[in-house]
């Protein structure tokens, strides 16, 4: 019971249900207009029917009148049409006395004086029935839908004769047309039902094998939501249900790699707080047991331990809110020559205690940027520290900066040292990435300084890109749109 209740809830029911609505719908406008079609065409045909009919009686009075030059012994003819027809006729002379008449009693007898003293008859006086002369009798005539009036020569009435369907004893009738209508209808009903049957088992059986891939993706999504994140579905064709596989296989591989980078991170923060950690309870319990002593040398190197560690921290609290669109920019229009300069200043003593060189060759028609100076300053602060610290003794760092024909403004950095190999090269901007993971911490960072730089780069609508060869030589390059109108994208 709960399986069938299920069911009825299930997009499967509600697609049959749907399709049976539309059906009925459309089966019901389609039988009402046609039964209303042929209901005109059958009153149409009927009247065409009776017409013809009425024609060729007058055709056989015309032609007896034409013969005989008066309606004398008309009586036997019109009884042949009256079993023919099953039709009452009337004819009457111009002062509307009965000449003959034929229908379920016997025929009236005529006034032969009254016929031979008629006119002689002109066929081309009588034409045939026309719209305006099929009328109904209402002008005293016992019966008959259809009358018309014979005339001589001169146009004058000689007699008129009546006519319509009847339903004479003893003439077999002829079956109504309304058996027609009812047929039709009765077609239509079971054409319709069997055509509602095998319709709503077409759209049952395909909405069933496209549901099933649904299924199939459903219980791939409650799989995944569960942790199993290398779950996969299997290819399910070229159309849209293959489609949205596709996209379910390709949102899960950027889940997965997404959870391997947080993983990652959460183990490269934990190892990257573990040594300063490490030395400052190192230092802090040798002074409690009286291995060392306190000075100002112990006190200095736990104080740069805390440093560190704080500069860590906030490294991963400003990825954090780059990551989450929430770090506030204060935008302003500066010279990019200015920034470029007092950042190279902060790391002229540093080059000067490796014996390396660091120069600029910066364009002097730089025109203002609009930019967060302290957050412009702190990417070429990261790009310099990168640079100076894997440039080796008697090196040359040089940072350039000019304009492009698009209009941006590009700032590079360019270092002699080792290279980056081409393997790390497209991931040398990754969290915690560095070109030689063995490298001693006395030697690298952590390994977050180049992925901010990115994201505050990116934050103002630039780009950032490193180029380098095995051979020596590294350069990191970053563009800033000066377009006053654009707006960043934080």
């Amino acid at each position: 019971m709960q399986k069938f209740r299920s069911w009825l809830a299930s997009l499967h029911f509600r697609l049959i249900v749907g399709f049976t609505l539309v059906l009925v719908v459309s089966l019901l406008g389609v039988s009402l207009y046609v039964h209303y079609a042929a209901e005109r065409e059958i009153e149409r045909f009927q009247q065409e029917v009776e017409r013809a009919r009425a024609e060729r009686i007058q055709q056989v009075v015309n032609q007896y009148y034409e013969n005989n030059d008066d309606l004398s012994g008309i009586g036997p003819a019109l009884e042949q049409a009256k079993w023919l027809y099953n039709w009452n006729i009337e004819v009457t002379d111009a002062e509307g006395k009965p000449i003959a008449l034929v229908s379920g009693k016997k025929i009236v007898p005529e006034s032969p004086a009254r016929q031979r003293t008629a006119p002689p008859f002109d066929k081309l006086q009588n034409p045939p029935l026309g719209p305006d002369d099929r009328k109904k009798v209402g002008d005293g005539r016992r019966f008959g839908r259809h009358t018309y009036k014979l005339q001589d020569r001169d146009k004058k009435d000689v007699a008129s004769i009546s006519m319509g369907p009847a339903d004479i004893p003893g003439v077999v009738p002829e079956p109504p047309m309304s058996r027609l209508l009812a047929t039709l209808d009765a077609s239509l009903l079971w054409t319709g039902i069997a055509a509602g049957i095998v319709g709503i088992a077409l759209v049952s059986l395909l909405s069933r094998r496209a549901l099933l891939s649904i299924g199939v993706l459903r219980g791939a999504a409650r799989t995944f939501g569960g942790g199993q994140y290398s779950h996969r579905v299997p290819k399910m064709g070229p159309h849209e249900i293959g489609e949205l596989g596709e996209t379910f296989n390709s949102m899960a591989d950027d889940i997965q790699r997404a959870e391997r980078q947080r993983l990652n991170l959460m183990a490269d923060v934990a190892h990257e707080l573990r040594t300063p950690l490490s030395n400052i309870q190192g230092y802090v319990e040798a002074m409690k047991d009286g291995v060392i002593s306190p000075s100002d040398e112990t006190l200095e190197s736990v104080h740069q331990q805390v440093l560190q560690l704080n500069h860590l921290v906030e490294d991963v609290k400003l990825l954090s809110l780059l990551d989450a669109g929430a770090l506030r920019l204060n935008f302003e229009r500066a010279a990019a020559d200015d920034v470029l300069n007092r950042s190279v200043r902060g790391f002229m003593a540093k080059a000067h205690s490796k014996e390396m060189r660091l120069t600029t060759d910066i364009d002097k028609d730089i025109p203002p940027v609009r930019m967060d100076t302290a957050r412009i300053l702190q990417v070429v602060d990261n790009l310099l520290e990168n640079a100076v610290r894997h440039t080796p003794q008697g090196g040359v760092v040089t940072v350039r900066a000019g304009t492009l024909s698009t209009g941006e403004v590009f700032v590079a950095v360019e270092d002699t040292g080792d290279g980056i190999p081409d393997d790390v090269i497209a991931t040398v901007f990754d969290r915690f990435r560095r070109a030689d993971p063995s490298r001693a911490r006395t030697t690298g960072g952590a390994g977050l300084g180049l992925a901010i730089a990115k994201n505050l780069v990116e934050a103002h609508g630039g780009t950032i890109e490193a180029k380098s060869s095995p051979s020596g030589g590294t350069i990191f390059r970053f563009t800033i749109p000066t377009d006053q109108e654009r707006t960043p994208p934080h």
